[in-house]
Formats: structure tokens, C-alpha cells, sequence
């Protein structure tokens, strides 16, 4: 019994070693605006509205997953356009050049990438880019985003 366990204990921890497990994370509205902010870039003027859209899109968990529209990530981006759903890349027109996978894992840099690529291509096709995100007009638009970067930068 007791070598037996430690059999089954090792197993799982090559396991492990070996496959390790993609890990998420949830931000508070702070640690992300100081993260975008500083790591990835974001402009001032629009910060407030990217903490807003990942509050209302995911509640700022990276692992966010929107069953019914195939939506991926921090910013819920659509894998029927802008990433890829399988290995083979074959899924979608993927326009941002990823995988949705890599959409759901602590690493926001891509996710940022893509989320500013539809930005700027919504931008180009009605004036103003965050209407990609249909949380944008009843939560974030004319001045509402302003509240997620109140005591962040003090």
C-alpha cells in the first residue's frame, strides 16, 4: 500500500512536470491599470475604458470563457475572428495571429495586442474603436470609465 502511494505521487508530479497546467489569474481594477499602464503600454487617455471593458467582459479574470459567443479571455475576444479555436490554426480567420488558448492564461500581453488591433480596426469602420465591445456604451462610454482608476495612482 504505502509504495504503492508513493508510485501514484511521483506519476503526479511528472505529470505536472511535464504538463503544466496553464494558470489564470484575477486582477483587482488597480493591479491591472498599473499593469497596462507600465507593462503593455496603454495610453492615459484610454486606460480607464480597458479597465473598464475587462471589468464588465470578464470581471477581470484571464480565463474568462463566454460560452455561447465563443468569446476568450481578459477582454472576451472572439475566436470567429480574431484567434484561433484549434491547434491547426484552421478555425477561424484568426486576424490577431494566435491562439484562443493563449487568450485564458496570465500572460495579458497578447490578449492586449488583439484587444488594440480590434480597436483600431473598429476605430477605421465606425469612429470609434471600443464599440467592439458591447459593454462599452452602457458601462464605460461618456466619462463612466473614469471610477476604475480612482486610488490607483495616487
Amino acid at each position: 500500500m504505502y509504495a504503492g502511494s508513493l508510485g501514484r505521487i511521483a506519476l503526479c508530479i511528472t505529470a505536472l512536470w511535464i504538463f503544466p497546467a496553464v494558470l489564470g489569474k484575477v486582477y483587482n481594477r488597480c493591479e491591472l491599470a498599473k499593469e497596462l499602464r507600465t507593462k503593455h503600454k496603454a495610453s492615459e487617455k484610454q486606460l480607464a475604458t480597458w479597465v473598464c471593458i475587462a471589468r464588465h467582459e470578464s470581471e477581470f479574470n484571464t480565463t474568462a470563457y463566454g460560452h455561447t459567443q465563443s468569446d476568450h479571455g481578459l477582454f472576451q475576444i472572439s475566436g470567429r475572428y480574431w484567434c484561433s479555436e484549434d491547434e491547426a490554426g484552421d478555425s477561424a480567420i484568426n486576424a490577431c495571429g494566435l491562439s484562443c488558448d493563449s487568450l485564458k492564461d496570465d500572460d495579458i500581453g497578447d490578449d492586449f495586442v488583439c484587444a488594440r488591433r480590434i480597436y483600431r480596426q473598429h476605430q477605421k469602420l465606425s469612429g470609434n474603436g471600443f464599440n467592439a465591445w458591447v459593454v462599452y456604451r452602457p458601462h464605460c462610454a461618456d466619462g463612466k470609465a473614469t471610477k476604475y482608476l480612482e486610488g490607483c495612482f495616487p
